[in-house]
């Protein structure tokens, strides 16, 4: 008999008692010894017990739930003392998360609580044992290890390498179970509190949340990945029966007659370049999470018998609106106003949260919480004048300024910028890497695309086995990395369109100066540096230049970097020829050679950046010109807006629900490009099914519904011809999958690592780049003497040698990069309007599309197109096949359209905390009425300078 406590949010309306509300998002559950069981909702820690009880909210005549913590701080993983009269948890109520200890009588906690443990690492997911020993998580990713609160000592239990999570003691408190990750192997291991006898107990499943049974003889767990569900194992490990095929938290009962299965949430998304600026996020602090919790007999047969009843979780209604405005309010203050418009955000508090407190219902708390957002100042400042930069970077902003203030035009700044930016942000971009520009100076006939991707080696095809491991390339170091683009993409773009009056080595001095004299790190780079250390500490060079006595850099160190400021120095001085055949050509050859990479030079010498012909196309009365093949991302925007051009009346997305599902519909029904997209020097390359206008108006005729979403069902239907959407390619034409990423782990759960910045002035001149290694941190692998960060690309290509897009020698990648150009007119009347890029993979895509629309639909300028929230529509996979299309969403929209797109049937996923914008970084400059816009986009240190 399975019985399931689920959150009904509809039953908050119902409700006769306006004080009384329902709220969803259970997780952590965990029994005390008497039978109570403990939870997390939504930040606060609640309490669940079994019998008659005066106090507390009465579910039933048998059950009640008693609040235990509240407030704006984010309480989370309780975990019982033996007595079961107080909590250990994890909580931020002091900035960051530390351990705090709570008592608990059957009225709830007596606050106020108090701290376990302070230290500048996150502290979590606590354990106690009988004598009151504490084992808890300390760091977050790759960095967490397990240590321990004895006598009030805390020190680190374990010595191995790699993640360590979810410890728990054994009922007796003399073994520790926990779960270890290192090279992308997960085991289940027993340990001891002295940290010997430590053994693998199951290490072929990837394991999650594992629990003792009560006499300690039996250890349940989960599984998100390859065979899912919770499972129950002996401690030798010999065999693992299902138990559920729930993807759910287990924890055993005191009598190990039942398992509580608390439902968890979707798994978090890649790492993409967001900066670590709220500390350890966990999978659901965003509440997106339905918050349904089972009781199961355990062991049984999988859900067995499944019934349910609904309950819930009750408080007072104003306490509840003042602790969501407050959450809110305070987040976005800490992450965007503690200096900038302070004054202006304390004066929306004042004005909007009474609304929010004295609210009768969710829905009209949610509504006057959403006014902070609707009605936020600007977070970075928009610039306006002559002539502006958008980059991620002040310092390289400042670069590409320096240049226009000395009389160079927007090439000679972009130039600047991108030397500057491989400085400042080895991790996104370099010499090492590659991209494309898209430039228009006032005169020309049209937009013209500098292609600088990378090229396969000659001898790095199918053939070389050589190159591989395990019967497939590796995952990073040198072998593979491509020969780079970067360095010949700016010099063509200065030597063909630069303005003469200045000196390549003036562009590229900047760049020189910030290696040379080193810079503030901020916590961009920094963030990548410690998600990704395991990588980044396999190779000396990497070790020595950003791992000084073996730990990360962190927010506020100094980087000087002799070994770059001596690689530009031969650029600034030699121009390419220096990279490509001279002093640097040689010592890159000799090293990637030397460890196995097959580039030569030869290949060096040939590489050639190459002078393309954006793709083009019309939206709502505009001209757009994007990036060309072998990058995707142009034709993917252009079929994109095609099929938006049919829809007549847009408005804003965040506000107006048509506008959203318009969107979100055109994004599922653009033609894939799968295969059909490559080197255009190497392959036939035709995309005009893909961004054919007539096509896209017939195809939106026969598949889109103004009422209702468009599922794999309705997509796969066949229609006069052909479906809707082609089964093979959802994928691939839908943006990324949703993989388990919740340990960010060494399997490759890291999105394109990449940046963009644009440039223009007030004649009409303008400039979009957008610049990679591949992923955030290339191959992670520096070349002693070299100073910089390779690509990873020799890992882009199909393995079928017939296919578009082989593994063949010389053949350039393909790349999801879109750096956009935006006219106002079209034909000969049109005149330059917008230069926007963006990174991070299918985000660069969604960041691209919604900005060109807002701008050109709502009229918006670059700051407030750039602090939309973003959507990027995905897809859901189980055994090879689309079971879900997901909406993965900043949460910054309006409640109502959200309400009204998820009664229409769209399944959407938070994927950062409200008022928080976390994905898609763009940059973006406008030409308007005779001056320039340039905005900066606050998802990472981006920066925006005009030029008087």
């Amino acid at each position: 008999m399975i019985v399931t406590l689920c959150a009904l949010l509809a039953l908050a309306t119902q409700s006769p008692d306006s004080n009384v509300i329902f709220r969803a998002g259970v997780r952590n559950p965990i029994y005390s010894s008497t039978g109570r069981l403990a939870f997390e909702l939504k930040g606060d820690l609640w309490i669940m017990a079994f019998g008659k009880h005066d106090a507390a909210v009465k579910l039933n005549d048998s059950t009640v739930i008693v609040q235990v913590t509240s407030g704006p701080a984010w309480d989370r993983e309780p975990a019982w003392t033996s007595d079961g009269t107080a909590l250990i948890f994890s909580s931020d109520r002091a900035g960051k998360f530390d351990l705090w200890r709570v008592d608990v009588d059957e009225s709830g906690g007596t606050e106020p609580a108090t701290a376990v443990t302070d230290s500048p690492y996150s502290d979590g997911e606590p354990s106690v044992s009988k004598k009151g020993d504490i084992v808890f998580v300390r760091g977050q990713g790759p960095l967490a290890d397990l240590w321990t609160v004895i006598d009030g000592e805390v020190s680190r239990l374990t010595k191995r390498k790699g993640a360590e999570r979810s410890p728990a003691f054994s009922p007796d408190g003399v073994q520790i179970i926990y779960v270890s990750e290192l090279n992308g192997r997960r085991q289940l291991r027993i340990g001891s509190i002295d940290g010997a006898d430590d053994r693998v107990v199951i290490g072929n499943m990837q394991v999650e949340y594992p629990s003792w049974s009560p006499n300690g003889d039996v250890i349940a767990f989960v599984t998100r990945r390859g065979r899912t569900g919770v499972w129950v194992t002996p401690l030798d490990g010999s065999y693992t029966n299902l138990v559920s095929v729930k993807q759910a938290q287990p924890t055993w009962s005191p009598d190990g007659q039942q398992l509580a299965l608390a439902e968890l949430p979707r798994p978090a998304p890649g790492y993409n370049g967001d900066p670590n600026r709220l500390g350890d996020r966990k999978d659901g602090d965003d509440g997106a999470l339905d918050g349904r919790l089972w009781l199961v007999p355990a062991p049984s047969l999988p859900d067995a018998d499944l019934s349910q009843i609904s309950v819930d979780a009750s408080r007072e209604r104003t306490a509840h609106n003042a602790e969501l405005f407050d959450r809110v309010w305070s987040r976005m203050k800490r992450l965007y106003y503690e200096t900038n418009e302070a004054d202006r955000w304390d004066e929306l508090r004042a004005k909007f949260r009474p609304q929010a407190v004295a609210a009768e219902t969710l829905d009209k708390a949610e509504a006057a919480t959403y006014k902070i957002i609707q009605h936020h100042p600007q977070m970075r400042s928009e610039v306006s004048s002559s002539a502006g930069v958008s980059s991620a970077n002040p310092l390289a902003t400042a670069a590409g300024a320096k240049m226009l203030s000395k009389g160079g035009n927007v090439v000679d700044a972009a130039v600047a910028v991108s030397f500057a930016l491989g400085v400042v942000e080895p991790d996104a971009s370099g010499v090492g890497g590659y991209g494309e520009m898209v430039l228009y100076l006032t005169g020309m006939a049209e937009p013209v695309v500098i292609e600088f991707l990378t090229r396969v080696p000659e001898h790095a095809g199918l053939d070389n086995a050589a190159l591989l491991e395990n019967g497939s390339l590796p995952r990073d170091g040198p072998v593979v990395a491509n020969v780079p683009g970067t360095v010949a993409g700016m010099w063509k773009a200065w030597k063909e369109f630069g303005s003469g009056k200045l000196k390549w080595a003036e562009l590229v001095e900047p760049a020189v100066e910030l290696a040379e004299n080193g810079f503030v790190l901020d916590d961009a780079f920094t963030t990548t540096l410690a998600r990704e250390r395991n990588r980044f500490l396999k190779y000396e060079g990497s070790r020595a230049l950003f791992f000084p006595d073996g730990e990360p850099l962190a927010a506020g160190d100094t980087l000087r970097n002799l070994d770059l400021a001596w690689t530009l120095r031969q650029i600034a001085d030699s121009g390419a020829d220096a990279f490509y055949r001279g002093a640097v050509a040689e010592r890159l050859v000799s090293d990637l050679r030397g460890k196995g990479n097959a580039i030569s030079s030869s290949d060096m010498a040939r590489y050639y950046a190459a002078r393309r012909t954006p793709v083009t196309g019309t939206y709502h009365g505009h001209t757009i010109y994007s990036s060309a093949p072998a990058a995707s991302g142009g034709a993917s925007l252009i079929a994109k807006l095609n099929l938006l051009d049919q829809f007549a009346k847009p408005g804003l997305y965040t506000e107006d629900a048509p506008t959203l599902h318009a969107m979100i519909e055109a994004w599922k029904l653009s033609p894939s490009l799968f295969g059909r997209l490559a080197d255009p020097d190497l392959w036939p390359v035709d995309i005009t099914p893909a961004v054919d206008k007539d096509s896209a108006k017939r195809h939106w005729e026969r598949c889109f519904d103004t009422d209702s979403s468009s599922g794999p069902e309705e997509l796969q239907t066949k229609g006069d011809d052909i479906a809707c959407a082609d089964t093979v390619d959802v994928a691939m034409s839908w943006g990324e999958e949703l993989p388990d990423c919740s340990w960010n782990d060494d399997r490759g759960c890291l999105a394109s690592g990449t940046t963009a910045f644009a440039v223009a002035d007030a004649k009409g001149n303008f400039v979009a780049v957008t610049q990679t290694l591949g992923t955030w941190g290339g191959n992670f692998y520096v070349t002693p003497g070299l100073g910089f960060l390779y690509n990873d690309k020799l890992r882009s290509y199909r393995t079928d040698p017939a296919a578009f897009g082989a593994r063949i020698p010389f053949a350039r990648h393909s790349t999801s990069i879109a750096p956009t150009l935006v006219f106002k007119g079209t034909g000969k009347k049109k005149t330059p309007l917008l230069a926007v890029g963006a990174a991070g993979n299918a985000w660069i895509t969604s960041a691209v599309y919604q900005i060109v629309a807002a701008t050109i639909d709502s009229d918006l300028g670059p700051q407030r197109a750039l602090e939309l929230p973003r959507f990027l529509v995905g897809v859901q996979r189980q055994n090879g096949k689309v079971q879900d299309i997901v909406v993965q969403i900043e949460d910054g929209f309006a409640p109502e359209i959200m309400k009204t797109l998820t009664a229409m049937g769209h399944e959407f996923h938070r994927i950062s905390l409200r008022g928080e914008l976390r994905m898609g970084y763009g940059a973006a400059v406008r030409i308007d009425r005779g001056r320039v816009r340039a905005g900066a986009d606050p998802r990472r240190s981006g920066a925006a300078v005009a030029i008087p």
